[in-house]
C-alpha cells in the first residue's frame, strides 16, 4: 500500500514541480484567453486563466500551462501534456486527459471526464450527475457527489468518496476487501480498503473513507471471470 502512494506522490510532485517551471520561464507569454463558438486553440506557453464557451476546444500540449482553466456549454478541454492548477467543467462540458498533471479537476452540471493517464495531485469531484471515466493515472482523492457516475478500470486512487446517490464501479477482478470494508457479491458494503486487479494484471488499493447510505460502490468481475462463475454454478448444478 505504501510502495503505490510513494508512486503517486512522486509521479505527482515531478508534475507540479513541471507546472511550477513553466510558469516563471513564461510570464512574457500570453496572460488569458476567452474562446468562443467552434473556437480552438493549442496551449503551448503560459497562460493565467482560460475560458471555454459553447463547444470550443482547448489542447494543452508539452510547454503549455494555465493556472484556472474553465469550461462551459458543451466545450471541451484536452489534455495531452503541460499542467494546470485547476480545471472547472461546467454544462455538459468534457475534459480529456491522457498526460500532464494538474492539482485539481471538477465537473459539474452534467459533465464528462475522461482520463486515461497523467496526474490529478489532489482532487478530482464529480458534482450535478457528471460522469468520470478513469483507465489510467494517477489521483489522490476521487470524490463522486449529487448522482454522478464514476467508472475505474485503470490507474492508482489513495482515496475515494460516495455521496448523495452517487454510483462508483471498479473493473476489475480478484478484489479484496481489508480495514473495515465488507464485500457483498458486486457491492461494497462499507468503508475501508478494496483491492484487486485490472484486466492487464496491474494490482491495486484504494482507501474509501465515505459511503453515504444512497450512494453505490460497484466492485464487477471482468466478463471472463463472470462467465468462469457461471460455468461453476451449472456444473454444481449438474452434480446435484
Amino acid at each position: 500500500m505504501f510502495k503505490q502512494k510513494s508512486l503517486i506522490t512522486s509521479y505527482c510532485l515531478a508534475a507540479v514541480v513541471v507546472l511550477a517551471l513553466l510558469g516563471p520561464l513564461a510570464q512574457n507569454g500570453r496572460g488569458d484567453f476567452v474562446l468562443l463558438g467552434d473556437e480552438q486553440l493549442t496551449v503551448y506557453s503560459y497562460h493565467h486563466q482560460g475560458t471555454l464557451f459553447d463547444t470550443s476546444q482547448a489542447f494543452i500540449v508539452s510547454g503549455g500551462s494555465v493556472d484556472w482553466l474553465f469550461a462551459y456549454n458543451f466545450s471541451t478541454v484536452n489534455m495531452s501534456d503541460g499542467g494546470t492548477e485547476k480545471i472547472y467543467a461546467y454544462n455538459s462540458s468534457t475534459v480529456n486527459m491522457s498526460d500532464g498533471g494538474t492539482e485539481a479537476i471538477y465537473a459539474y452540471n452534467s459533465s464528462t471526464v475522461n482520463m486515461s493517464y497523467g496526474c490529478v495531485d489532489e482532487y478530482l469531484w464529480a458534482h450535478d450527475s457528471s460522469n468520470v471515466n478513469i483507465s489510467g493515472g494517477n489521483v489522490d482523492y476521487l470524490g463522486a457527489d449529487d448522482s454522478s457516475t464514476v467508472n475505474i478500470s485503470g490507474g492508482h486512487m489513495f482515496g475515494l468518496g460516495a455521496l448523495n446517490s452517487s454510483v462508483v464501479t471498479f473493473h476489475g477482478r480478484n478484489f479484496r476487501g481489508s480495514g473495515g470494508l465488507i464485500l457483498y457479491g458486486d457491492s461494497v458494503l462499507s468503508t475501508g480498503t478494496l483491492s484487486g486487479e485490472w484486466f492487464d494484471g496491474t494490482q491495486w488499493w484504494v482507501t474509501i473513507g465515505h459511503l453515504d447510505p444512497t450512494a453505490t460502490i460497484r466492485a464487477i468481475p471482468e466478463p471472463a471471470t463472470l462467465l468462469l462463475l457461471g460455468l461453476g454454478a451449472v456444473m454444481l448444478r449438474k452434480r446435484r
